[in-house]
């Protein structure tokens, strides 16, 4: 359980760094005249990438050299954010979407954070 505690807050942690890279990537891009969707696109592409390799080393210590390792890491991230995206569209219909917004990104990070230690970084 202590080990599990200890890779959520490194996964957290990974999240905090992974949004100030893609955010700051976001901005100098837009910063230097690309489109804010094409700056998202970009930034989110590179940050999902940086996610990958920190999480990899760094909150779950994979040294595997598994190429599918990085797909099914992309498929979760891509599950996570479509529960979080069902999430928001349910919540909108009777909260405040502030409170919507936080809620969905606590199911994105819960469920991220599980579909990656059950079936991508699993020993």
């Amino acid at each position: 359980m202590k080990k599990t505690l200890i890779q959520f807050l490194t996964f957290n942690l990974v999240g905090i760094v992974n949004t100030i890279f893609g955010f700051s990537l976001i901005f100098l891009l837009m910063f230097f005249g690309l489109s804010a969707t094409i700056s998202n696109v970009i930034g989110y592409f590179f940050g999902a990438i940086l996610s990958y390799f920190l999480n990899k080393k760094y909150t779950f210590k994979s040294d595997t050299k598994d190429k599918g390792e990085a797909i099914k890491f992309f498929t979760i991230l891509f599950i996570s954010y479509v529960l979080n995206f069902i999430t928001l569209q349910w919540l909108l219909t009777f909260i405040n979407p502030y409170y919507a917004q936080l809620i969905s990104a606590i199911v994105y990070t819960l469920s991220s954070f599980i579909l990656a230690k059950i079936f991508v970084f699993k020993k």
